[in-house]
């Protein structure tokens, strides 16, 4: 039963991550933010992380995916800091313009 579960594991982890891709970009074209976009490459590289460890360990690929999974997780804290720049970009344009009204 382990074995099946184990099997199947990177499996699904491959489909979520691809998905969560897609709706990187979909956000990346929908807003033309960056941060969806860095964060969908950043989950596809965890999806091709997924597919490479089940290919048979040998020091290049435990390598790569060693550097790929810190290239991911820089991917992910660029997106969340440049999508907290937007934000605070967007509540300080918005708060001087209620104060110019006033």
């Amino acid at each position: 039963m382990a074995d099946i579960f184990f099997t199947i594991l990177p499996v699904f982890y491959f489909f979520l991550f691809s998905i969560i891709f897609l709706l990187g970009l979909w956000a990346y074209k929908e807003t033309q933010n960056n941060s969806p976009l860095c964060i969908g490459i950043a989950f596809a590289l965890f999806a091709i992380i997924f597919i490479l460890n089940e290919i048979s360990f040998s020091s290049i690929i435990m390598g790569i995916s060693i550097l790929m999974r810190i290239v991911a997780y820089l991917l992910i804290l660029y997106a969340v800091y440049n999508l907290g720049i937007s934000y605070s970009k967007k509540r300080d344009t918005k708060n001087t313009n209620t104060k110019d009204v006033k």
